[in-house]
């Protein structure tokens, strides 16, 4: 007998739309109370002293490039393997994405290979963390040093996920989680 088995189901049940209405009748839907004590709750959860919620992993990537000054004519060292919206949200940030190598160990952008792809244009590297396991961050930041580049995180597959006693998305200039919930089925025979 074939039987799906859902790999994960959202459960929305009366609290949830409870709250979600109490939002709503605030008529501050993008921010207001609800946000200021969501972005608060996360900078003391991840011992930040700032956290902006904004609309997407890939929105928080790009306006994290924007405030850095990273813009038209630069360009962004990201992963060759990675989801797209590493690299779409340089180019909304108006740069250039550079794909780079990634270390087989970590799954990450390797940082030998970060510092060949570097020109005068390079103005940030994009490490992504994948699956919670840190990329090599302390050589990525060094290198980042050493060419005074900045280091944006994309820590959307590492919420709470630790390295040297630190949360991953806190070692750079930015770090940039995700909440985006999306829902895959196994077809799996029982």
């Amino acid at each position: 007998m074939n039987k799906k088995i859902p790999w994960w189901t959202p459960e929305i049940g009366r609290m949830e739309y409870a709250l979600v209405n109490d939002v709503l009748g605030s008529n501050y839907i993008n921010e207001g109370d609800v946000t200021a004590e969501f972005e608060r709750r996360i900078a003391t959860l991840c011992g930040v002293n700032h956290a902006v919620a904004v609309t997407s992993g890939t929105a928080a990537l790009a306006l994290a490039l924007v405030g850095l000054g990273v813009g038209s004519g630069d360009e962004v060292l990201v992963p060759d393997i990675t989801f797209i919206a590493t690299a779409n949200a340089v180019t909304l940030a108006g740069a250039r994405p550079v794909l780079v190598d990634i270390d087989p160990r970590t799954l990450g952008i390797d940082p030998e290979a970060a510092e060949r792809a570097m020109t005068s244009r390079t103005k940030a590297i994009i490490p992504v963390h994948v699956s919670g396991r840190a990329a090599a961050i302390d050589a990525i930041q060094a290198v980042a040093r050493e060419h005074g580049i900045f280091v944006v995180e994309d820590a959307a597959e590492a919420f709470l996920s630790r390295h040297a006693g630190r949360y991953l998305g806190t070692f750079g200039q930015a770090g940039c989680l995700s909440f985006s919930i999306r829902v895959s089925k196994c077809d799996c025979a029982s």
